[in-house]
């Protein structure tokens, strides 16, 4: 099954109409709700990938983005995350034809979302490759990468692989035992990197495949967002770069390398 993945994810605003402007605008994105909620959900080229809402005002932080991790058992997950020195900010929470979802953090502050779909996954063997302007890639970017990655292989069992990306920079993915991807190799959850020093905070950075990372980023800045990481290459990946949205929460777009 498709466990232990990112499949969804959510952006938590102080402003839903601004970010439904700012996203319908940049990534083409459709931004509907329905008449029985305030949640917007997103969809991309006709598949639905995430959802907008209001942020609470005593919820902690600037606006953000979430993702949500295939799990067998939500309730089971969340009593393995405190066990293993999570936090649970919403216990397990059934949306009646949804599926079940907590929200939760890493022992360092992370935030993500278990994630029990009630229509059940899809398999691993039918993935494909990402289609233009859905999420791609999620990157955690940890204040102590040693306590994260041994809470994510506990809860997860998602292990650890050190990559060189050259220039003395190493990346550290972590994988899914047993499963491939779309290509056949040895299918990532995500990676994970220290967070620099301008942030001293952990947080999950969820990327969107574009076609030009360059004019997409400056379109970005055009409509109010603060490019973080300028446009550069990783090695045999692709180009990318950071932003922050009009709102504050923070993006990366990813344009792999063809």
């Amino acid at each position: 099954m498709n466990k232990h993945r990112f499949v969804w994810h959510d952006l938590n605003t102080t402003d839903v109409e601004g970010s439904k402007r700012f996203y319908g605008e940049i990534f083409n994105w459709k931004l509907e709700s329905n008449d029985k909620d305030a949640y917007i959900h997103i969809s991309a080229g006709g598949e639905m990938i995430g959802g907008v809402r209001q942020k609470g005002a005593n919820e902690p932080g600037p606006s953000n983005w979430m993702g949500y991790v295939v799990v067998d058992d939500v309730a089971a997950t969340v009593s393995s995350i405190t066990s293993a020195g999570g936090q649970v900010y919403m216990p397990a929470t059934t949306i009646e034809n949804a599926g079940t979802f907590a929200i939760t953090a890493d022992p360092t502050g992370a935030v993500f979302a278990p994630w029990k779909s009630a229509r059940g996954g899809e398999d691993d063997e039918k993935q494909t490759m990402p289609k233009p302007f859905t999420f791609c890639w999620d990157e955690l970017m940890s204040t102590d990468p040693a306590a994260a990655g041994a809470f994510y292989e506990k809860v997860f069992g998602w292990k650890q692989r050190a990559v060189d990306m050259g220039g003395g920079m190493i990346y550290t993915l972590l994988d899914r035992p047993g499963v491939k991807n779309v290509m056949g190799d040895q299918a990532s959850a995500g990676g994970m990197m220290k967070s620099p020093p301008a942030v001293p905070h952990s947080f999950w950075l969820s990327y969107v495949g574009v076609d030009n990372c360059d004019s997409i980023s400056e379109r970005a800045t055009r409509l109010g967002a603060t490019v973080t990481v300028p446009p550069q290459d990783i090695p045999n990946v692709g180009r990318f770069a950071c932003w922050l949205d009009p709102q504050g929460a923070s993006i990366a777009v990813l344009q792999p390398k063809m």
